[in-house]
Protein backbone atom coordinates (compact mmCIF):
# COMPACT_ATOMS: atom_id res chain seq x y z
CA UNK A 1 0.00 0.00 0.00
CA UNK A 2 1.70 3.05 -1.44
CA UNK A 3 0.75 6.18 0.85
CA UNK A 4 -1.27 4.83 3.15
CA UNK A 5 -2.02 6.81 6.55
CA UNK A 6 -4.82 6.43 9.09
CA UNK A 7 -7.48 7.93 7.37
CA UNK A 8 -6.18 7.46 3.83
CA UNK A 9 -6.02 3.74 2.69
CA UNK A 10 -3.78 4.29 -0.24
CA UNK A 11 -3.23 2.80 -3.16
CA UNK A 12 -1.79 -0.79 -3.88
CA UNK A 13 1.81 -0.95 -5.29
CA UNK A 14 3.59 -3.77 -6.31
CA UNK A 15 7.38 -3.44 -6.55
CA UNK A 16 9.74 -6.61 -7.60
CA UNK A 17 11.82 -7.53 -5.02
CA UNK A 18 14.89 -6.75 -7.29
CA UNK A 19 14.61 -2.95 -6.62
CA UNK A 20 14.18 -2.69 -3.47
CA UNK A 21 17.14 -0.96 -2.04
CA UNK A 22 16.26 -0.30 1.96
CA UNK A 23 13.44 -0.73 4.10
CA UNK A 24 12.98 1.77 7.18
CA UNK A 25 11.29 1.25 10.07
CA UNK A 26 9.95 4.30 12.35
CA UNK A 27 7.77 4.97 15.52
CA UNK A 28 6.30 8.83 15.06
CA UNK A 29 5.17 10.11 18.23
CA UNK A 30 3.25 13.32 18.67
CA UNK A 31 3.61 14.00 22.27
CA UNK A 32 2.24 17.60 22.53
CA UNK A 33 -0.38 17.28 20.55
CA UNK A 34 -1.29 14.20 22.47
CA UNK A 35 -0.75 15.59 25.97
CA UNK A 36 -3.14 18.64 24.40
CA UNK A 37 -5.39 16.76 23.24
CA UNK A 38 -5.82 14.21 26.60
CA UNK A 39 -6.04 17.01 28.60
CA UNK A 40 -8.72 19.00 25.93
CA UNK A 41 -10.40 15.51 26.40
CA UNK A 42 -10.62 15.48 30.43
CA UNK A 43 -11.37 19.31 30.42
CA UNK A 44 -14.20 18.11 28.15
CA UNK A 45 -14.97 14.90 29.87
CA UNK A 46 -18.07 15.73 30.90
CA UNK A 47 -19.39 16.90 28.12
CA UNK A 48 -19.83 13.59 25.88
CA UNK A 49 -17.24 15.22 23.13
CA UNK A 50 -14.59 14.84 25.91
CA UNK A 51 -13.93 11.52 24.46
CA UNK A 52 -13.06 12.56 21.09
CA UNK A 53 -10.16 14.21 21.82
CA UNK A 54 -8.79 12.12 24.72
CA UNK A 55 -8.80 9.10 22.46
CA UNK A 56 -6.92 11.30 19.60
CA UNK A 57 -4.42 12.67 21.99
CA UNK A 58 -3.78 8.57 23.73
CA UNK A 59 -2.92 7.46 19.55
CA UNK A 60 -0.75 10.08 19.14
CA UNK A 61 1.13 9.54 22.21
CA UNK A 62 1.21 6.18 21.59
CA UNK A 63 3.02 6.58 18.64
CA UNK A 64 2.14 5.42 14.78
CA UNK A 65 4.48 2.77 13.04
CA UNK A 66 5.78 4.28 9.99
CA UNK A 67 8.06 1.30 6.83
CA UNK A 68 9.66 3.54 4.02
CA UNK A 69 9.99 1.02 1.36
CA UNK A 70 13.19 2.51 -0.96
CA UNK A 71 13.66 2.06 -4.75
CA UNK A 72 16.60 1.63 -7.08
CA UNK A 73 15.09 4.77 -8.56
CA UNK A 74 15.53 6.30 -5.23
CA UNK A 75 11.68 6.94 -4.51
CA UNK A 76 10.45 6.27 -0.90
CA UNK A 77 7.17 4.73 -0.29
CA UNK A 78 6.15 5.42 2.88
CA UNK A 79 3.22 3.41 4.59
CA UNK A 80 2.08 4.38 7.86
CA UNK A 81 -0.18 2.54 10.32
CA UNK A 82 -2.55 2.44 13.60
CA UNK A 83 -0.31 2.17 16.38
CA UNK A 84 -1.19 -1.60 17.25
CA UNK A 85 0.35 -2.88 14.17
CA UNK A 86 3.55 -1.88 15.31
CA UNK A 87 4.44 -6.11 15.61
CA UNK A 88 3.50 -6.34 12.00
CA UNK A 89 5.44 -3.60 10.45
CA UNK A 90 8.86 -4.64 12.43
CA UNK A 91 7.80 -8.17 11.07
CA UNK A 92 7.68 -6.69 7.62
CA UNK A 93 10.85 -5.24 7.51
CA UNK A 94 12.94 -8.27 9.08
CA UNK A 95 11.42 -10.16 6.25
CA UNK A 96 12.08 -7.60 3.62
CA UNK A 97 15.64 -7.25 5.19
CA UNK A 98 16.22 -11.14 5.29
CA UNK A 99 15.46 -11.06 1.69
CA UNK A 100 17.69 -7.95 0.64
CA UNK A 101 20.67 -9.11 2.47
CA UNK A 102 20.34 -12.74 3.33
CA UNK A 103 20.15 -12.43 7.50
Amino acid sequence: MAKKSWFRGGRREDVPLKQVVAVRYEMDRKVVGGLFLVVLGIVLITVVVGIIPLIFGVLLMWGSPTVSVVTAGGTATPVTGWPWQKSEAEAFVNAVHGQLFGE
